[in-house]
């Protein structure tokens, strides 16, 4: 996924560490939609990016992102098998701030949670598949 077209060019940007931010949300989640799991991967590992991880409370796009990203890691620790567990111990990180968030009556983050563990589900495959197909349902 490359941002650029007649109004940008990602290339030609000089980034503000919040427009470095801004853009790192956009393109996740361009990542995630598009089934570019891997760049969003990617952008959840970046270092530089961490500080993005610990938003809370009032950063409405917050929570999107931090789901948006634990989807594309849930996806790479399901298609890479060698970096699965550098992937998952970042996606348990992100569903535990979501988790947490939900367990704090956040009611916006409910159906991030739901459907994030359906995926965690599907990935441990602890469970069968008629559980999991419900865990999805019901997300």
């Amino acid at each position: 996924v490359e941002l650029s077209g007649k109004a940008m060019n990602e290339k030609e940007i000089v980034f503000t560490p919040f427009s470095h931010g801004t853009f790192t949300l956009v393109k996740t989640i361009a990542s995630s939609l598009f089934g570019r799991y891997e760049l969003g991967a990617h952008l959840a590992i970046e270092k530089g990016d961490q500080q993005y991880l610990k938003m809370k409370g009032g950063v409405m796009w917050a929570q999107i992102f931090w789901f948006h990203r634990c989807l594309c890691v849930f996806a790479m620790a399901r298609t890479n098998k060698t970096k699965e567990r550098k992937y998952m111990a970042q996606a348990k990180r992100i569903h535990k701030e979501l988790t947490k968030l939900l367990k704090n009556k956040n009611p916006n983050v409910l159906h991030y949670a739901s459907l994030l563990n359906a995926e965690k589900a599907a990935l441990k495959q602890k469970k069968t598949q008629e559980e999991i197909r419900k865990l999805y349902n019901d997300a």
